[in-house]
């Protein structure tokens, strides 16, 4: 073996192991002096430069993690701009984050096991305990239930306390963004809503030779004629809109249409009547006066009672034998032959029966009722289609209304016909109906609301006559419907759509207009639940300042006590997760026969051991490094 050697591949050494003998002043030579190697080290190889890099590594994850969901929150979905999804980006920067922190955490732990060994004695076995809590979540809970919290120990618990928390980062991650379907307006696609203005029907024109007093014949009046029909039994027209594809629905501002109002009441206070006497089949009529609301024709000479809404009945308790009828319902519109409007009479029996026994000769008496119909100004808010659209129906809307007041003399052209013009009361809204639709709509409901209805009586039994060859059994539906106000509701709910509804949509108006609104489609909305990012947050700004705190504690001198052949203030060496070190770095103070453990060797009966020793990591005044048996 030479005399001199060089160390290759740990760096330059500065100075030769050299073999040498001394001799003391007493001529006495001394045994060979220790070999002592002189190696230059980077400092980038050992100084905290790889935790910094970290540090700035797992800040910027985090402020780009910002930055997306500011970028993203609240707006749709397809406004991302890149082909990897939010949520994935996020994923993968919560991952670099959270590895980035997690290896500054371990290399503080590990540094903190030197310094937690320097500052005072401590059994041996919290070096491994400090050890496994470099390496992830389990080692840093046992630590936490292990190693007593003392100013020594304090960092490293903060530490530990970082680590276990770090298991709910990506859980938390997962949780930062959520996806909701929600409306957004369609700029490409429009919505229209029809309304009335002015109206001129499609069922009721005049002439070819401009006679506004002679009607056309049309092949629209049966049209409109079924529709009102339908109404009356209970199939109202809705009105028409357009909600194009690929809108899912729509809404309309506010908007003003002409339409008919209707006024229902209860009319049957105060009515009186006149009965004559049973006859030898024991029917009677009786003739129904001071009605309120009902216009009687004052105008009529004679004996006007003639004129007047008049029932016939027959007696069913002396009708014995007798197949007879007795009336039940009595319906009649009264139009005064001027603009549109009128009152609807309605006189109705719940049943035939009468409240007397044989002989008993008064009638039961009927509930009254009248509905008005006149022109007014409809009044919509808030009209929107139902969702889905292809329900065709229209909710979440209120639609208030005023009376329209003839305008005399005003006169207007429309399509050929004369016109009539309404107004409201402070003539802000001036609207003009045909004078064909005005006396069409007056005699067709005169017409179609004029009718009766009788039961039948045979002996003691009770039996409903309905005409099987009629069109249509109106007079049925007025006489076993519920609530009279809904049908007289849904009679001027359909002519008011007949009149806003245009031709081509199923309505009667040949000038119906539109007013446009708001189509609505659906999109994924981006919504950003930031509380989930609090923990990857408060994780990496933690981690930030204990590593700080780390490198300024670890940098500086300890006072490692007396040990022996040296004392006082020692620095602190750099050494972190090195598994040199615990080769290089021996045990003092014990004997060989202390220190052995027999049997089979398991890290478990090391950790066991190594319990009941106590040392302090410091070195003696050669610079010699050891941990030294407290």
């Amino acid at each position: 073996m030479s005399e001199q050697q060089t160390l290759m591949g740990w760096g330059s050494p500065t100075e030769s192991s050299v073999k040498q003998s001394t001799t003391a002043s007493n001529g006495v030579k001394s045994a060979p002096a220790a070999r002592t190697m002189a190696v230059t080290a980077e400092p980038f190889n050992w100084w905290w430069w790889w935790e910094l890099a970290g540090a700035v590594l797992s800040l910027a994850s985090i402020c780009l993690i910002i930055t997306i969901l500011v970028r993203v929150g609240d707006k749709p979905l397809s406004t991302w701009p890149l082909s990897i999804q939010p949520n994935s980006a996020i994923s993968i920067l919560t991952t670099v984050a959270k590895a980035t922190i997690m290896m500054i955490v371990a290399s503080c732990i590990s540094q903190l096991k030197w310094r937690h060994m320097q500052l005072q004695p401590q059994p041996l076995h919290h070096l491994q305990i400090f050890d496994d809590a470099s390496r992830g979540p389990w080692g840093s809970a046992v630590l936490l239930f292990r190693v007593p919290l003392r100013l020594s120990s304090i960092l490293g618990w903060a530490l530990a306390l970082i680590t276990v928390a770090g298991l709910g980062i990506e859980p938390s991650a997962q949780n930062i963004l959520d996806f909701q379907i929600k409306p957004v307006n369609l700029t490409n696609t429009t919505a229209e809503m029809y309304l009335a203005r002015q109206y001129v029907s499609k069922a009721f024109r005049q002439d070819e030779n401009g006679n506004y007093l002679n009607r056309a014949v049309t092949s629209e009046l049966p049209h409109f004629q079924a529709v009102v029909l339908n109404g009356l039994s209970g199939q109202v027209l809705p009105p028409s809109f357009d909600c194009p594809s690929p809108a899912v629905s729509c809404t309309w501002p506010s908007f003003t249409s002409l339409g008919i109002c209707v006024t229902f009441r209860n009319v049957t206070e105060g009515v009186d009547r006149k009965c004559t006497d049973p006859d030898s089949s024991y029917r009677q009529s009786c003739r129904y006066l001071n009605i309120s609301g009902w216009h009687e024709d004052d105008t009529k000479t004679g004996d006007r009672d003639q004129y007047r809404p008049t029932l016939n009945y027959t007696n069913p308790s002396d009708s014995s034998g007798l197949a007879q009828k007795t009336q039940t319902l009595y319906s009649t519109y009264g139009t005064t032959g001027g603009p549109f409007g009128g009152p609807w009479l309605i006189l109705r029996h719940a049943s035939s029966s009468w409240p007397g026994g044989w002989g008993y000769y008064s009638p039961p008496w009927p509930e009254a009722f009248t509905a008005n119909f006149a022109w007014c100004e409809q009044t919509y808010s808030g009209i929107g289609t139902a969702d889905p659209v292809t329900s065709g129906r229209l909710v979440n809307g209120t639609v208030t209304s005023q009376p329209l007041h003839y305008r005399v003399g005003a006169s207007e052209d429309l399509l050929g016909n004369k016109a009539l013009g309404y107004s409201t009361a402070d003539n802000s809204s001036i609207y003009h109906v045909s004078y064909p639709a005005e006396m069409g709509l007056n005699q067709y409901l005169l017409s179609v609301l004029e009718m009766s209805a009788f039961d039948y009586l045979r002996s003691s039994s009770q039996m409903t006559g309905a005409a099987i060859d009629a069109a249509m059994n109106l007079n049925f539906v007025l006489k076993m419907a519920p609530d009279l106000e809904v049908v007289a509701q849904n009679l001027a709910n359909t002519l008011t759509n007949l009149i806003r509804n245009s031709n081509d949509t199923g309505g009667d108006n040949a000038l119906a207009t539109t007013v446009t609104g708001t189509a609505l489609g659906r999109e994924q909305f981006v919504i950003v639940r930031w509380q989930w990012l609090i923990l990857p947050v408060l994780e990496t700004v933690l981690a930030l300042v204990l590593l700080v705190f780390s490198i300024v504690i670890t940098s500086g001198s300890v006072d490692s006590g007396t040990v022996v052949g040296g004392k006082g203030a020692q620095q602190q060496p750099q050494l972190k997760d090195s598994v040199l070190a615990y080769l290089l770095y021996p045990l003092s103070g014990w004997s060989e026969d202390e220190i052995k453990v027999g049997g089979k060797q398991t890290d478990g009966k090391l950790e066991d051991f190594a319990a009941g020793m106590k040392a302090r990591f410091a070195m003696d005044d050669a610079g010699r490094w050891r941990f030294w048996r407290a």
